[in-house]
């Protein structure tokens, strides 16, 4: 079972709390170097994974994307069938070519605001991830410059 960032770093910051003290140092700890060096390599090893994750968000909006637009192309097509079926009656030519722009514009509106939806969703997912990752690291940074004090 994988341990997130946020578990490494909680246990980083474990260790420096439970080091000891070093009298008169201006609150110095003696930490196990190997031991927090192996948290920072862990850290480094699962730091991929989440760019990772975040790549995956990336193609699953294109896939996302492409059904939302495959839909709208679909939408139109039976728009576009039904408009030359009506047609095909003469008492109803001029009702039937209104209905299909109808159809056609509700089709291109619902395909458009089905793509700002997805496209916001995913910059939403997108940037919550970036600020995740931006904290980890934030947080990986101030452990290690705490560890060279």
């Amino acid at each position: 079972m994988a341990v997130s960032i946020e578990a490494m770093l909680e246990a980083l910051e474990e260790l420096l709390e439970e080091g000891m003290s070093v009298p008169l140092s201006g609150g110095r700890r003696v930490v196990d170097i190997d031991q927090a060096r192996d948290i920072i390599d862990d850290i480094r090893i699962n730091m991929p994974q989440e760019i990772l994750q975040a790549k995956a968000i990336v193609r699953d909006k294109a896939q996302i994307m492409a059904k939302a637009t495959k839909e709208a192309e679909e939408i139109i097509r039976r728009a576009e069938e039904r408009a030359r079926h009506l047609v095909d009656h003469e008492e109803i030519v001029l009702k039937a070519t209104e209905k299909a722009r109808e159809i056609t514009q509700t089709s291109q509106q619902q395909a458009q605001q089905l793509k700002s939806t997805v496209t916001m969703y995913c910059d939403n997912l997108l940037t919550q991830t970036q600020e995740q990752l931006q904290k980890s690291f934030n947080e990986v940074k101030l452990v290690k410059d705490n560890l060279k004090k």
